[in-house]
């Protein structure tokens, strides 16, 4: 690993480190191609490393219900053993019943560690730029979603009991309000 990547992912780490203890840890599930030995050497790799930061991450399968982001990783197939990995991944915000893209991104590396590692970086990034947003926005589409779909009340969100003032809300209450912005 390059000495620009070391230090970028010990940076988005730490901002990962120290923002998790405002969201909890991390509940990570990971998909990718088991039958192309290139994806799963890369993701074998990629999982290891998110599990070597346990106040950040939990790894978790597919169908925990507490899943809080989806990481799909694949590559290209490699011809031969000296071809280097090329690679994709995208990670998903999991809240609730949305999924919510988050980032991805294609690399090149000459070994399944390095691929991982700028996996990992770019992943790190994807949480510290987008993830308050992206809790804010499903929060907010879930209660609209619950509200319009019910004559009754629904329960508000935690993340946005601050901001309303109350734990159940109907849709007239809400709109009374002025609704929240995304």
């Amino acid at each position: 690993m390059s000495l620009g990547i070391k230090t970028l992912m010990k940076t988005l780490l730490c901002t990962v480190l120290v923002a998790t203890s405002a969201w909890g840890q991390i509940r990570v599930a990971t998909v990718t191609d088991e039958t192309t030995p290139s994806s799963k050497a890369v993701m074998l790799a990629l999982r290891s490393k998110i599990g070597s930061h346990p106040k950040q991450f939990t790894l978790v399968d597919t169908k925990d219900s507490e899943l809080s982001l989806i990481v799909t990783a694949d590559c290209i197939p490699q011809k031969q053993k000296t071809d280097p990995f090329t690679c994709f991944y995208t990670s998903q915000f999991a809240g609730g019943t949305t999924k919510t893209f988050m980032g991805g991104g294609i690399y090149e590396a000459a070994t399944a560690e390095a691929a991982a590692d700028n996996f990992l970086a770019a992943i790190a990034q994807d949480i510290v730029e987008r993830w308050d947003g992206m809790v804010r926005a499903n929060a907010i589409e879930n209660l609209e979603a619950c509200l319009m779909l019910t004559q009754s009340s629904c329960k508000v969100p935690e993340s946005l009991v601050p901001e309303l003032k109350v734990k159940i809300i109907n849709m007239s209450q809400y709109f009374q309000r002025g609704g929240l912005k995304k």
